[in-house]
């Protein structure tokens, strides 16, 4: 194997990962909405099971388990299906929480009120985010499939972890900012309308395909 080899994979994940985070979804609402109604070890907690539940699903996919979804073709249309038309429901309750204030969304949520019911809930809102189950088993596992050694496999999941932890820390620590809040109030509508339509539409793509077959 080229030496240069494992920092080229590592380098093409972290290439394909990073703007899978940057775009909005459930972890980035789940961790923002947590900065913005409760105290900041809140938020960090909530950020910390998040990335949990990343290297969580990376773990998995290392190990063979999105393989052997790839190797299932009725298994692997069923989750694009039901995860699919998760995301459609999703894009829906986003979309409405763009009509809503953003004070009076954050005084109706029910946040956790102990860091470890905040941990729990940034894990299963992970766990149960058909667009990281989609990530991990389809281009997460192209990129570390077969023929990888278990050394480099390990490797990738740290990377994950790492940029996972820093990207979900950096949300609960800046919006805990006045200033920052201020500019995302402003610009909060839009920004949760365009999400909507991207998951939405995700969400229709990915339930036609695995209709189709």
């Amino acid at each position: 194997m080229n030496a240069m080899h494992p920092l080229t994979l590592l380098a093409a994940l972290a290439a394909v990962y990073v703007p899978t985070l940057a775009v909005p979804g459930p972890n980035f609402l789940a961790v923002t909405r947590a900065a913005l109604a409760a105290p900041r070890r809140i938020s960090v907690a909530t950020a910390l099971g998040v990335a949990t539940g990343s290297t969580v699903q990376a773990a998995f996919a290392a190990a063979g388990v999105g393989v052997l979804l790839a190797h299932h073709p009725a298994a692997q249309r069923a989750v694009a299906l039901v995860g699919g038309f998760y995301l459609v429901v999703v894009a829906r309750s986003i979309w409405r929480q763009a009509r809503m204030n953003m004070l009076a969304t954050e005084a109706g949520a029910a946040e956790p009120t102990s860091i470890s019911a905040a941990y729990r809930a940034g894990l299963l809102t992970n766990l149960t985010n058909p667009k990281a189950l989609v990530f991990f088993s389809t281009i997460f596992t192209a990129l570390v499939g077969p023929g990888v050694p278990w050394t480099l496999r390990v490797a990738a999941v740290a990377a994950i972890c790492v940029l996972s932890i820093s990207w979900h820390l950096a949300l609960a620590t800046l919006f805990t900012h006045r200033r920052v809040r201020h500019a995302y109030a402003g610009v909060r509508p839009a920004l949760l309308r365009l999400t909507a339509v991207a998951i939405g539409g995700f969400g229709l793509h990915l339930a036609w395909g695995a209709m189709r077959g």
